[in-house]
């Protein structure tokens, strides 16, 4: 699991990560959730095949904001070929594609 923290809504980092779900990454599922005071929980399901370990691995990513800071949970899973669980590195590049895109916003420290 990737966590960080940014500095814009869940909200504005789920636009900005469907926008670029183009690239390789393909969108299942987006469930979005206004509460009150402005607080927001999104989860986003993504899927990208690997020709590396020749399945599909998926990312889901929780944007929330219900504890004060703008919280990014990156959870890759399905990425490992065979019993021996090993996954040639997709889960992590993966997870590190949100982190890329979200980059500039991200809350240093």
């Amino acid at each position: 699991m990737l966590e960080f923290t940014t500095k814009i809504s869940p909200s504005e980092c789920a636009k900005i990560l469907r926008q670029q779900s183009y690239t390789g990454q393909n969108l299942v599922h987006e469930e979005y959730h206004e509460l009150c005071d402005g607080k927001q929980i999104c989860t986003m399901v993504f899927d990208r095949y690997y020709l590396r370990t020749s399945s599909r691995a998926s990312l889901t990513v929780i944007l929330e904001n219900l504890y004060g800071s703008n919280r990014v949970r990156c959870i890759s899973a399905g990425s490992s070929e065979s019993m021996f669980k090993f996954d040639w590195g997709a889960g992590k590049n993966f997870s590190q594609w949100a982190e890329t895109i979200l980059e500039r916003y991200i809350v240093k420290g």
